[in-house]
């Protein structure tokens, strides 16, 4: 008798947990698309870029993702850099050429957030291109003359972050980052690791 008690009272919590998570997945299943794509609203931090020709600097995040219910994430980003930079003269080794230097990232990829409440968790493994301008320089026995050259470079970033919702549509956003470059390159030669961090604010695109 007692068994048979026992094994009612264990159907009974169980359909109760079922009831609860059908539910919940039917909630989070009537969200629209327009729901789930989320577009941050200010985006902004500080990347050092893992070479000695190129002084850390400002870095201005804007990526648009969709958030998919299995809690897979697809993002692109349209991320833009601020440096500056300092190269060795030609005509004379001991002189440095510095100035200012403006580069864009074009990448997408994949990531995964854990929602816990208030606190959620995020992970991203994002590839694309690098778009820059490289100083090329000509000498004759005079001068040196200095022309800007445009360029791409392959390169890979891994991001982990936090969000904080402020409201039910509104987070707050903490992205630390890495990347590296595909091959040795330019102002890359080294192929040493970048490094950043991000702050700002997300919300749904509608």
């Amino acid at each position: 008798m007692e068994m048979k008690e026992s094994l009612n009272f264990k159907l009974i919590f169980l359909m109760i947990i079922y009831s609860n998570l059908s539910i919940a997945q039917n909630e989070r299943d009537t969200l629209s698309d327009w729901d789930r794509t989320f577009m941050p609203a200010i985006q902004m931090g500080y990347v050092a870029h893992g070479t000695d020709q190129l002084s850390g600097g400002l870095m201005i995040q804007t990526s648009l993702e969709y958030r998919d219910v299995s809690n897979l994430v697809f993002r692109i980003n349209y991320d833009d850099f601020n440096s500056n930079m300092e190269l060795e003269y030609p005509v004379n080794q001991d002189l440095t050429f510095t100035g200012k230097m403006s580069f864009f990232e074009l990448i997408g990829g994949i990531g995964y957030r854990d929602v816990d409440g208030n606190h959620n968790f995020t992970g991203y493994v994002q590839g694309g291109i690098r778009s820059y301008g490289y100083p090329i320089f000509t000498t004759d026995s005079v001068q040196a003359n200095l022309d800007f050259d445009s360029r791409n470079i392959g390169i890979m970033r891994y991001s982990l972050g936090y969000e904080f919702a402020l409201a039910p549509k509104l987070f707050l956003t903490i992205e630390a980052l890495v990347s590296h470059t595909l091959k040795p390159k330019d102002y890359w030669t080294e192929n040493r690791w970048s490094y950043g961090i991000t702050l700002g604010l997300s919300a749904p695109l509608f």
